[in-house]
């Protein structure tokens, strides 16, 4: 099942897929059918794709599919068939873990910087992930619904399959997106806090990350060059909110009646994922780096997902501010862009105050 609610819409949609053989190995958005995408981070892993054998739309409450189905996703949002959680177990020596990881992640990003100094890297993208205790009292179903009300421009996404687990995110990063013969996609790069004090048009950025969102639209333009694709509009960059967080955003827009590329969501996909923003460049340096010294399996997190072909359209967002739900706690994950210029310190707070972004809706 998916359920998805789009970016500054109001409609929140929901589809199931009862095929069990749903691994998608060639991926060509034109010739899918109507469904939802949901690709790994890593390139030599199977996406899913969740057919729309069912659909629901949760607020107008439209239906089109076989109702004695539904019977099937009854419990998926209630924890009532569980025992009760056990939340001591969030404060098992919270310090010790605390401190580990954060000892851990400076390393980290201390060695990404060694490498950039050394040039074997232009940028990186180092990433962690923090296991929690849910409270008693969570249940998906509402924790989506919370981050609609409170995220209106994130990409709100419920995803479940057996073989992914349940995993729940509010994104607010585009990837591409696919409609009336218009493609588009985003580099989004550069964090701060969001504060309500500051106009958008008056906030400062460092040179740091000025040079971090710059190369994310370097590696969209370099895209765009190897398929010889030089017409196309720039906007931007400019200050955007995104929950707690601000972000430099530019947006990329291409007539694909007018290149006559009628392909272009499939081949961008291909070669845009993984982003600059989520990965790195070089790009295979970027992704051996993070092999050999990320000290977990990011799975799904900087992965991609989205509807496809849904009423004519095809968006698919980056897997940022999620997480990975299980019984009775959740993985929360998040990265940080590393440049000459960075800070371990700095860094480790930009990944703490992502992870915010789902804890702030918990609490």
């Amino acid at each position: 099942m998916a359920a998805w609610r789009a970016p500054g819409d109001t409609s929140v949609h929901l589809i199931l897929d009862f095929d069990q053989n749903i691994r998608c190995e060639d991926i060509t958005l034109e010739k899918l059918p109507e469904g939802f995408m949901f690709s790994p981070f890593h390139q030599d892993r199977d996406s899913v794709y969740i057919k729309k054998e069912v659909y629901i739309n949760l607020i107008s409450g439209e239906f089109h599919g076989n109702s004695e189905k539904i019977d099937s996703i009854q419990n998926f949002s209630s924890r009532s068939d569980h025992d009760p959680i056990d939340d001591t177990t969030a404060s098992r020596e919270p310090n010790v873990t605390v401190s580990k990881a954060h000892d851990h992640f400076l390393d980290l990003v201390a060695l990404s910087l060694d490498q950039i100094r050394q040039g074997r890297l232009q940028k990186v993208v180092p990433s962690r992930s923090k296991e929690i205790t849910l409270p008693e009292s969570f249940t998906p179903g509402e924790f989506f619904f919370d981050l609609c009300d409170t995220y209106a421009n994130a990409f709100i996404s419920l995803v479940y399959h057996p073989e992914c687990g349940a995993w729940i995110g509010a994104t607010p990063e585009l990837l591409i997106d696919v409609r009336n013969n218009i493609f588009k996609t985003v580099a989004l790069a550069g964090t701060q806090r969001y504060s309500e004090e500051i106009s958008l048009s008056e906030v400062a950025w460092t040179q740091k990350e000025i040079e971090e969102q710059a190369l994310v639209s370097r590696y969209i333009i370099n895209c765009f060059k190897k398929i010889r694709l030089r017409e196309f509009d720039e906007i931007g960059p400019k200050t955007v909110k995104a929950g707690n967080l601000i972000h430099l955003k530019t947006e990329y827009t291409v007539d694909m009646a007018a290149t006559n590329f009628p392909d272009l969501g499939s081949v961008m996909l291909k070669l845009l994922h993984p982003t600059s923003a989520i990965c790195g460049m070089p790009l295979e340096a970027s992704l051996d780096f993070i092999r050999q010294h990320e000290d977990y399996d990011r799975e799904y997190f900087s992965g991609y997902l989205g509807p496809v072909n849904f009423e004519d359209k095809t968006s698919l967002f980056v897997n940022l501010r999620c997480m990975k739900m299980n019984d009775r706690t959740a993985s929360l994950y998040a990265g940080a862009g590393v440049t000459e210029d960075s800070n371990p310190e700095k860094e480790w707070l930009e990944t703490e105050m992502k992870m915010n972004t789902l804890l702030n809706i918990i609490r």
